[in-house]
């Protein structure tokens, strides 16, 4: 959101290209081969708000924003509104009335209308009016059937475009006048009871396709198209079947005319214009996905179509490992990538996702197809590979990394255990290979210590050098994983160990800025003055990035304040040229000497 929001705002009339304050963190984030975090955006669009004269920001449907991660959007939205006067920036925010939502908005609020309100009912009322006057299946109704349809969905509505928007589907269905009285007369009082009555129409034998289809619209790590959904549906959940053939539908585009009221196409509005078959498809609204996953669905009429998040990861995970055993079975496909829009590529690069969440919970043919998959090397590799930036011949299939190398990747703890749990030495828990060298820099990139615990347990080099990161420990610190961090240093890592992007470990951590990593290298012996890396030594590292507590925790440590190196010579210098006051003086007290480089003048006008 805030990448979206920092990229919508125009530049400065001043500016010829993207903000100075863009360009800044650009520069600084490319200096250490890393993302901008979630406080250096917030500052950046602060900066540049401040740029403009009066800037509108608009956030829609708060209330779609996951329960988990609300919180601290709602923090963040307080505080630009705080920090920003109403004279220098306006926020227009739409939602249901949730309790967070307006405890944490309503004293900020200049005002707010409530879309249950009475002032909402003219838009109502042109909504149905353009619906009547617009839809084929309406132009059959008479003007004295039309009148009697918009005054009662007028009345009823209560704020609610969806009601009326579910209500005018079913009545367009309607084929007497007498079957759209009757209609009328038994409106449904809430969308709860229009969603109810609209899968109690669903034909018996095409119950379960849907509820399949539900699953994969209120859960799929991405929309499916329609091509994708049609071949995931027809996949019969069977834990002890894999690789059976499924037939498919006789005609996909059946599927939208199941329940047009809950489904529906993504926008259509792009490059290309797909064919139907290649549209993305999603639940019509958010508040079907709510309504099926709700305990007022589990308790009523609809109980048979109630989803959860786990069992819809079950059920996706099962679609496809069996999707991809199935490719498997039939010889790898060299030279004819799968098409990114095809099921065999989503399950590809989400299967392992949808297992990963329940894999605690998975019944054991399900582990044992996971690790199926994960030994097809090539024939699953090739249609999507995991593994960042790897290097390899096509024509060499032994480039391809093992299987216990992938399972530490994707952070399959389960997997992993399967896997070194099988024949004796049928895995080899130290080869070389992929992005990160081994299995073990693997699991330590995505900080899983079961999995990094087992692999050192089945005889991992925890100084095994190669890889991305030099060793596993530069990964784990690299990534703040503090937990792997200290794993690995109990089992014999290295902390002086030179090598990678930063150097040696304390560089790494004093880069990123992770205060608790740093205190834990320098209590297990960190050499605080070693030299190496883009900066140099870890002193001026700390400077350049502005980590002000780490700069003095390394002085406190025995930093050489006056030690050379990196591209600013010195740390003094590097905070001069920065323009870091706080750091400068602290640097002077501990005892820097201004050089050559770094006049007195510079220095007294900084530390001032």
């Amino acid at each position: 959101m805030l990448l979206s929001l920092i990229s919508q705002l125009p530049k400065r009339p001043s500016e010829w290209g993207l903000p100075g304050e863009v360009v800044d963190l650009y520069h600084s984030t490319k200096a250490i081969g890393r993302s901008a975090d979630i406080n250096a955006l917030k500052d950046v669009l602060s900066q540049i708000i401040k740029g403009f004269g009066k800037p509108f920001i608009i956030l829609d449907a708060l209330d779609e924003v996951p329960k988990d991660a609300r919180e601290s959007l709602l923090s963040w939205v307080s505080e630009l509104m705080v920090d920003h006067k109403a004279e220098s920036l306006s926020v227009l925010i739409t939602s249901r009335p949730e309790a967070d939502i307006v405890r944490s908005l309503e004293s900020l609020a200049d005002f707010t209308i409530s879309l249950q309100s009475k002032i909402i009912d003219p838009d109502i009322r042109a909504y149905i009016q353009n619906s009547l006057a617009g839809k084929d299946g309406f132009r059959k109704f008479t003007k004295e059937i039309t009148i009697e349809i918009e005054e009662t969905l007028v009345s009823g509505s209560q704020g609610m475009f969806r009601w009326v928007d579910c209500l005018l589907r079913i009545l367009e269905e309607c084929i007497t006048p007498k079957s759209v009285r009757d209609a009328l007369k038994e409106l449904p009082e809430d969308l709860d009871s229009v969603y109810a009555r609209i899968l109690d129409t669903i034909p018996k034998k095409q119950k379960e396709y849907i509820r399949r289809a539900m699953n994969w619209l209120a859960f799929s790590a991405e929309p499916l198209t329609l091509g994708q959904l049609a071949e995931a549906i027809v996949i019969e959940y069977d834990v002890n079947n894999y690789d059976a053939d499924s037939e498919n539908l006789f005609d996909m585009k059946s599927l939208m005319s199941i329940c047009p009221s809950l489904i529906s196409f993504e926008d259509a509005r792009v490059v290309g214009s797909p064919t139907q078959e290649n549209r993305r498809l999603r639940l019509a609204h958010f508040s079907v996905k709510e309504y099926l996953i709700s305990d007022r669905t589990a308790q009523g009429p609809s109980a048979y179509y109630h989803i959860s998040e786990d069992k819809a990861n079950l059920r996706m995970g099962h679609a496809c490992l069996s999707r991809i055993l199935r490719h498997g079975g039939q010889g790898t496909i060299r030279g004819n990538k799968a098409k990114e829009m095809s099921f065999l590529y989503h399950s590809a690069r989400h299967g392992f996702l949808y297992f990963r969440s329940i894999e605690y919970m998975a019944p054991a043919p399900l582990s044992e197809a996971a690790v199926k998959v994960l030994e097809l090397g090539q024939a699953w590799i090739d249609v999507y590979d995991p593994d960042p930036f790897r290097q390899r011949e096509l024509s060499d299939s032994r480039a391809y990394p093992p299987a216990i190398y992938y399972s530490s990747l994707l952070n399959l703890a389960t997997a992993c255990k399967l896997l070194v749990s099988g024949k004796e030495d049928a895995t080899d828990v130290n080869a070389r290979s992929g992005t990160y060298g081994n299995a073990l820099q693997a699991a330590a990139v995505q900080g899983n210590e079961s999995v990094a615990r087992l692999l050192l347990e089945r005889g991992a080099d925890v100084n095994a050098k190669g890889g991305h990161y030099g060793n596993a420990l530069q990964a784990a610190v690299a990534e703040g994983k503090v937990s792997v961090v200290r794993l690995l240093l109990e089992r014999g890592a290295d902390v002086n160990a030179q090598g990678g992007g930063y150097g040696n470990a304390l560089q790494g951590a004093v880069g990123e800025g992770t205060e608790s990593i740093v205190q834990l290298l320098l209590e297990r012996g960190a050499d605080v003055n070693a030299q190496g890396g883009c900066h140099g030594n870890s002193l001026l590292a700390a400077v350049v990035q502005g980590h002000e507590s780490v700069v003095r925790l390394l002085l406190e440590h025995g930093a050489d304040v006056n030690a050379k190196g990196g591209y600013y010579s010195n740390a003094l210098q590097a905070a001069v040229v920065r323009g870091n006051q706080s750091v400068a003086r602290l640097l002077l007290t501990h005892g820097a000497v201004p050089d050559a480089g770094t006049s007195a003048d510079d220095t007294s006008s900084t530390a001032s």
